[in-house]
């Protein structure tokens, strides 16, 4: 007992380090209150943050060039307690389409101006991931995949939820508290998903423990067990679904059979693993318990893995992006690079054309 004592303090101490290395500074209160609507005031503006406004009903009629910004962020924040508790989540949803910021909005207006027949692209983030740095990486992260095809259409949405909140002196010590958080909001992200209409092809990108999220969701739309619970709705619906990975922070084996998703394969067309061998932050994703594998983000899927899979095996991929990454985890070191974006065109426009 002592030694396991002994080996959670060494993995603590080296999760924090991982952190520290990375810049990622511990959020500075107990919960980052999702800010209200009508924030930031509009007598002291902030550049970084994009301004969130009141709903608007007449809004003018501008010509939209390819790249301005339209998408969406749908907010779990508000569900502090429910999302451990399996509760329904009365989701808070924000339109940023370019006219003077972000605006509040509701689900009914975000399913009902979906493009007809345009690809959905959902984005879930990692871990200790404040509201403010939520909204710029959503802007940047929109501009991004945007500019990489920008006379293709697509309809985005990016998914928040409560990662940065913690009853620790150093947040960072509740990294599995907050792994498992992530993957019971797969249960809220796959309702979000089987509210869009089949004629939508469905693309997810999950970055670290978003990618347990975005994983989680897809098992559990294929009638697969999520931290104890199944997806009420069910199996029923078809879409084609796509998965973009970045920095998984998963056991590499996890999509195996009998592994902690291993419907997801059954269920998603392709995966697309971006691979990092150098991620210095999952360099320690093993410490966080006993016997546990590697991360799927710095080993990819090995020999063994894809034996095990069979005939699932040619549906996921890696793609080695350690001589653009190095040592980096933060989301920032991905959107940041253009050849990444191009690397994911295809699995986010399902556009196959070069």
């Amino acid at each position: 007992m002592e030694n396991r004592k002994e080996l959670g303090a060494v993995a603590g101490i080296a999760l924090v380090l991982a952190m520290v290395c990375l810049h990622v500074s511990p959020a500075a209160h107990l919960w980052a209150q999702e800010r209200s609507v009508d924030l930031p005031p509009a007598d002291s503006p902030t550049t970084a943050t994009p301004h969130i406004a009141g709903s608007s009903s007449a809004l003018p009629l501008i010509v939209r060039g390819p790249c301005d910004p339209n998408y969406w962020i749908v907010s779990s924040r508000c569900c502090r307690q429910q999302v451990e508790n399996g509760e329904p989540c009365a989701y808070r949803v924000y339109r940023f389409d370019g006219l003077g910021g972000g605006r509040g909005a509701d689900l009914e207006e975000l399913y009902g101006t979906l493009q007809p027949g345009v690809p959905v692209c959902f984005m879930a983030h990692g871990s200790f991931v404040e509201w403010d740095s939520m909204l710029d990486d959503c802007a940047n992260t929109y501009r991004w995949i945007r500019q990489a095809a920008p006379h293709h259409p697509l309809n985005i949405i990016f998914y928040t939820w409560p990662s940065d909140d913690s009853s620790r002196l150093i947040p960072t010590l509740d990294v599995n508290k907050m792994g498992r958080r992530a993957e019971q909001n797969g249960l809220y992200l796959a309702e979000l998903i089987s509210r869009v209409s089949n004629d939508h092809y469905i693309s997810l990108i999950g970055h670290s423990h978003g990618a347990r999220m975005i994983s989680a969701a897809v098992h559990a739309l294929a009638g697969g067990l999520v931290e104890g619970r199944y997806f009420s709705g069910g199996p029923q619906w078809r879409h084609r679904i796509r998965l973009v990975l970045a920095a998984a922070a998963i056991d590499h084996d996890w999509y195996n059979p009998g592994g902690r998703f291993e419907l997801a394969l059954h269920r998603a067309e392709s995966v697309l693993n971006l691979q990092n061998r150098h991620d210095f932050a999952l360099q320690f994703y093993p410490s966080r318990r006993l016997f546990s594998s590697r991360a799927l983000g710095i080993t990819g899927v090995t020999r063994l893995d894809r034996r095990l899979l069979g005939v699932q095996n040619c549906r996921i991929e890696d793609c080695d992006v350690t001589p653009i990454v190095g040592l980096g985890h933060v989301w920032a070191h991905y959107y940041q690079q253009p050849d990444i974006a191009q690397m994911i065109r295809h699995f986010i426009y399902f556009d196959e054309s070069p």
